[in-house]
């Protein structure tokens, strides 16, 4: 079950089909197609598009930015008053204005039918206003917010059949109720996971004779600097001061098991530990190692993925192994301070930014070995990815994870936190005797796939759900 508006959901759940989001064999519900759905009565129709598409007395203009068609439409005075946004010939956005500055965006879904607008503040540009729609228009669900802070001011569900307008306070509640009626239709008793702080919220907001609950926190709770005795993240403080009434509280690893009773209390909170699932998701069992090739794949995020600090160590592995090249798959926010680092360390003839790869695993399976300087992590499937296809890991040893993947000495190396020249030392150790990175690589990959496949974490979920039936 989702809550998030997805104007193209349909499109999304093809991508995701067989994927660790959404396994083969199970579907998806979203609460905006949920509630459209017995509203929509022609759902071929297109309820915005002849104003959308109406130029009388418009002058407009075309321009092209990539594969997006942009068209302005002016009235006789010369003001903009309104352009569009086109993916080929499917609508992506359009926009009204009102006095020269934009009043109304429409965006559209996989039917091309509009089925959000927004009514943007006229001082701040901000959105005031979320209206959701049938493809044929009639309006299901209103959302009031503050255009200075975002904050929710109320939310509004629509019963054309009763007359009926239903508020609720902001998202949680509105959800939680929908959920409910989930819940009771769903039979037998189902079993609910969830695994975000705020869908703990909700499911706690349901009634727990409804379903077997349990709760998966697959992240570090804690703030800087990410250890036990640090704060919680303030998105988890909320549920987590309810833990007492969550049947089942699930862990990655047992490190994070052990803080988890340390901060709550035993008595209120006793993981059970689950791991993730680690695929081998090389195309290929036959992918040659490149030498010298040392590969990241992961997000650029400053804050967590510490790709400046693999940087600083790469000038100490450049200047041991010449030959060496780091390949960096991945796109994000620090991208460009990240190539401007590359270039003032004068590292740019062994590093080179990929942006996002959609074979990741088949580049880290060309690799010697690839490296993690994460500051923290709930299980790095990026690590276990890399250990299944072969790879050996270099990693900073941080919570969670690097060590319940990496056997120190077997599966790859792990550094002290932080610690840049251990960092390099390990890189240049393993790029100098590529044999015996090639031996850790193949015993890792025996590992994952002995501990790590859906055969070996299957039973342990099966033996949660046991307990969350018992404990409900």
């Amino acid at each position: 079950m989702t809550f998030k508006y997805e104007p193209r959901f349909e499109e999304g759940l093809a991508s995701r089909e067989g994927d660790i989001v959404l396994p083969e064999g199970s579907s998806a519900v979203n609460i905006y197609r949920d509630m459209s759905a017995p509203l929509t009565k022609d759902p071929d129709a297109d309820w915005s598009r002849a104003e959308d598409e109406d130029t009388h007395g418009l002058t407009w203009s075309t321009s092209t930015i990539g594969d997006t068609t942009r068209l302005d439409y002016f009235d006789p005075t010369g003001r903009l008053v309104k352009h569009r946004e086109l993916h080929g010939d499917e609508p992506i956005r359009t926009v009204l204005y009102r006095d020269g500055k934009p009043s109304v965006q429409r965006e559209y879904e996989d039917t091309g039918a509009c089925g959000r607008e927004l009514s943007l503040d006229p001082v701040t540009g901000n959105v005031s206003e979320e209206r959701y729609f049938t493809p044929d228009g009639i309006c299901y669900v209103t959302r009031h917010l503050d255009p200075a802070s975002g904050r929710q001011l109320g939310v509004y569900c629509h019963d054309p059949s009763s007359g009926r307008s239903t508020r609720y306070a902001h998202n949680i509640p509105w959800h939680a109720a929908w959920l409910t009626k989930i819940l009771e239709e769903s039979q037998p008793r189902p079993l609910a996971i969830a695994q975000h702080p705020t869908a703990m919220r909700k499911l706690l907001d349901t009634d727990p004779k409804l379903s077997s609950r349990l709760f998966l926190a697959h992240v570090n709770l804690f703030q800087p600097p990410y250890t036990l005795g640090s704060p919680i993240r303030e998105d988890y403080v909320k549920p987590f001061e309810r833990v007492s009434e969550m049947p089942v509280v699930l862990a990655l690893t047992a490190k994070q098991a052990q803080d988890y009773r340390a901060t709550f209390g035993a008595e209120n909170c006793d993981p059970i530990v689950i791991p993730n699932v680690i695929r081998d998701r090389r195309s290929s069992t036959s992918i040659r190692k490149v030498r010298g090739r040392v590969g990241v794949v992961c997000r650029l995020h400053a804050e967590q993925k510490r790709v400046d600090d693999l940087l600083r160590a790469w000038v100490q592995v450049v200047s041991a192994v010449p030959a060496a090249h780091l390949e960096i798959g991945g796109d994000g926010g620090a991208r460009r301070s990240l190539e401007q680092l590359t270039a003032e360390l004068g590292l740019q003839e062994s590093v080179t930014f990929h942006g996002w790869v959609p074979d990741g695993a088949d580049l880290m399976a060309s690799c010697i070995l690839t490296a993690s300087a994460a500051r923290w992590e709930g299980l790095p499937l990026s690590i276990g990815e890399s250990l299944a296809a072969e790879t050996p890991v270099v990693a900073y040893d941080i919570n969670y994870g690097p060590s319940d993947l990496i056997r120190e000495g077997r599966d790859g190396i792990l550094v002290p936190d932080g610690d840049v020249d251990r960092l390099a030392q390990g890189i240049i150790k393993l790029l100098k005797h590529p044999r015996s990175a090639a031996k850790m690589g193949r015993s890792a990959s025996r590992r994952m796939a002995e501990e790590f496949s859906m055969e070996a974490i299957a039973p342990k979920w099966k033996a949660a759900f046991e307990v969350a039936d018992r404990r409900s």
